[in-house]
C-alpha cells in the first residue's frame, strides 16, 4: 500500500459523503463500481449494483442530514463515522469502505443503537450527556 493509494481512497470517500450530503446523485453514482455491494448487517439487507444503491439513497425517507466526524483511510480501505439526523431522531453511523481503481466496491453500514450499560461499573465510568459521537473531523 502506498501513501498515494491511501490519499486516493480518502478522496473518493470524502466525495461520497459530500455528494450524498448535497444529494448530487449523478456524481454520487460516478464514485461507485457498477457491481458495488452495500451491506446493512443489523437488518440483514444487501443492495447490489450502482443503480439500486443510488435509488436507495434518493428514496430514503424523511428530512435527513449528517455530519462526518471521522474519516480514516489505509490503502484501499476506509472507515468513517457520522452523526445522522432524520427529523428529530439522531443516530450515529459507522461506515466501512473498500475501493478499487478509484471506485467504491463495497460499503458496510452499521447503525448502533444506544443501550443502558450493565450495573457494577459505575465507579469506573462517567455518563456522556448526549451519547452521540460529537467529535469533529480534522483536515
Amino acid at each position: 500500500m502506498t501513501d498515494r493509494e491511501t490519499e486516493r481512497t480518502r478522496a473518493v470517500v470524502r466525495q461520497y459523503f459530500e455528494r450524498m450530503g448535497e444529494r448530487e446523485w449523478a456524481g454520487f453514482g460516478d464514485l461507485l463500481a457498477v457491481d458495488v455491494r452495500y451491506e446493512l448487517p443489523q437488518t440483514n439487507e444487501l443492495i447490489t449494483g450502482r443503480e439500486r444503491l443510488v435509488q436507495f439513497n434518493q428514496e430514503y425517507p424523511g428530512d435527513w442530514s449528517f455530519e462526518v466526524t471521522r474519516l480514516i483511510a489505509d490503502g484501499t480501505t476506509a472507515a468513517g463515522s457520522m452523526n445522522f439526523k432524520v427529523g428529530t431522531e439522531e443516530m450515529v453511523a459507522l461506515v466501512y469502505f473498500e475501493v478499487a481503481d478509484g471506485l467504491i466496491t463495497r460499503i458496510t453500514d452499521f447503525w448502533p443503537e444506544q443501550y443502558e450499560p450493565p450495573a457494577g461499573r459505575e465507579h469506573l465510568v462517567e455518563r456522556s450527556p448526549n451519547g452521540l459521537d460529537r467529535f469533529t473531523m480534522d483536515d
